[in-house]
């Protein structure tokens, strides 16, 4: 799923598909902060020691939270589209300056109309590979690892345990797709 060459051939767009994985890591971030707030509040609500204070504090870190948040998704969504921008452009200007390389000669090797549509139809698809696909794809493997570290200061078995079961979710996918496909044949 990773084509290396395909991502080194655009190399203007990492800077974009980095600037994304931030982007959703903080917000990660942000929504532990807003669950690590709320769940201290009930806590003291629990043990009848809540006051104003610490209801106000709790709703001024979930407002904070939920405004960072909304910043931080406008700025993944605005990477998004400048990651898949710069690819449109690059790989569209490979294609022109290839044709250029070969001049006329290229009709020999392919008709003209599979030409324009691989510039136009096949960069488009390469849009939803760099602009989602990939951030996702690092986020993926970031987010995990940081559920890890907040979990251990919470609770040391149970983060272990989540751990070590998050390379089944891709295997249970698979295992459904499985299955589906036998289904439906």
């Amino acid at each position: 799923m990773m084509d290396k060459r395909l991502i080194s051939s655009v190399e203007e767009s990492k800077r974009y598909i980095a600037g994304n994985v931030v982007a959703q890591w903080v917000c990660l971030i942000a929504n532990i902060t807003m669950i690590a707030a709320l769940a201290r509040l009930f806590g003291t609500l629990f043990q009848k020691k809540a006051n104003t204070d610490a209801i106000a504090v709790t709703a001024l870190i979930m407002v904070a939270a939920a405004i960072l948040r909304f910043f931080m998704l406008r700025l993944s969504a605005k990477m998004s589209f400048l990651s898949a921008r710069e690819v449109k452009k690059k790989l569209r200007s490979m294609i022109y300056q290839k044709l250029l390389a070969l001049g006329v000669s290229y009709r020999e090797q392919a008709v003209t109309s599979e030409v324009v549509q691989v510039a136009v139809e096949g960069v488009d698809q390469l849009e939803t590979y760099f602009g989602a696909y990939l951030p996702q794809f690092f986020y993926s493997m970031l987010a995990p690892l940081t559920l890890f570290v907040v979990l251990l200061f919470v609770n040391v078995p149970a983060a272990i345990v989540l751990f070590a079961c998050v390379p089944l979710i891709p295997a249970a996918i698979a295992a459904v797709q499985t299955f589906a496909k036998k289904l439906l044949s």
